[in-house]
């Protein structure tokens, strides 16, 4: 690198972190030097201009750092492929070209959406014909299984393939993920997960194809209405219905699915505890030993990974 460019890059860099600085400072943000700190050693940003997004979207109540490094470094990934536009912080909002979002939910969809849609894609998703679910539906009929995404780790079940045998990348159902977390604590998200045999089709060699969308469905009950999100992963429009959640939930019906069932659970105590004690990794062995045998599955089942000492601990009793 060049010494004017080395400069321009240093004053670039410093004016952003600044912009970052003021935005959490109007957020009455504490520490935020330390904060900026953090995004200033994540950013991978050409001369750091994505500083201000991340300062946004902490200042806007998303307190999980990682979380916003992660969807940004995700969204910078785009820009660089030309799949999204640039965006900026603004008051109103972070926007990008005639699109806003004022918090961190918001703009994380976005990005999942748009990083699903330009990800990998498979000619066919299709998968055995004689494939059965792990676990069993809290309701069955008319070749509808509603699943109930109770906690964390049943929805990381969900996602990486009990239910169909195919893999889906909705952001709350990843090993080792906080945005379960993040989705409770917005809008207290209570997600079931919707399998739907209508939209399944046979080919001549016995598998089954999957490329229909609309065969499994996150129905997320926020504490504001319904949200939707098919296989294609962008929340909040689905295949034939786009954003007409109230159209979803006709076709429901008419399949004599118990939509009323499906209701809006608000955050408990417990919870709150279960996630302080076991929402980030924690590599230290006789912590893990002294879980309870419950919070060592919860622990488990939310994606952490054990190290060789917890691993071998846990085998040996």
């Amino acid at each position: 690198m060049k010494l004017y460019d080395t400069f321009e890059y240093i004053l670039e860099s410093k004016a952003s972190e600044m912009q970052g600085l003021k935005i959490m400072r109007l957020a009455d943000v504490d520490d935020g030097e330390t904060l900026m700190g953090q995004f200033v050693a994540a950013d991978k940003s050409k001369n750091q201009k994505n500083l201000p997004i991340m300062a946004f979207l902490y200042a806007k109540g998303e307190k999980n750092v990682k979380n916003i490094v992660d969807v940004v470094n995700d969204y910078e990934n785009l820009v660089a492929k030309k799949r999204v536009k640039q965006a900026q912080a603004t008051k109103k909002g972070i926007m990008m070209g005639d699109k806003v979002f004022g918090n961190f939910i918001k703009f994380s969809e976005y990005i999942h959406g748009e990083k699903s849609k330009h990800g990998i894609k498979q000619t066919k998703a299709t998968v055995a014909e004689d494939f059965e679910a792990v676990d069993t539906p809290m309701w069955s009929g008319n070749n509808i299984d509603i699943y109930d995404g109770v906690d964390i780790g049943k929805c990381i079940k969900y996602t990486q393939g009990s239910l169909t045998g195919r893999a889906y990348q909705f952001c709350i159902g990843q090993f080792g993920n906080t945005m379960y977390k993040s989705y409770r604590d917005t809008k207290t998200s209570t997600f079931y997960f919707i399998v739907d045999r209508n939209k399944f089709k046979t080919d001549e060699q016995g598998n089954v194809n999957l490329d229909d969308p609309l065969h499994i469905v996150v129905f997320d009950v926020t504490k504001y209405g319904i949200e939707l999100t098919d296989a294609n992963n962008a929340t909040g429009s689905i295949a034939e219905y786009g954003e007409d959640a109230d159209g979803y939930v006709g076709y429901l019906k008419s399949k004599g699915v118990p939509v009323d069932q499906m209701v809006n659970r608000p955050k408990t105590d417990q919870e709150e505890d279960e996630d302080e004690l076991l929402g980030n990794p924690n590599q230290d062995l006789q912590w893990f030993m002294n879980l309870p045998i419950e919070h060592k599955s919860a622990y488990i089942g939310r994606g952490h990974v054990l190290t060789n000492a917890q691993f071998d601990y846990l085998i040996g009793s």
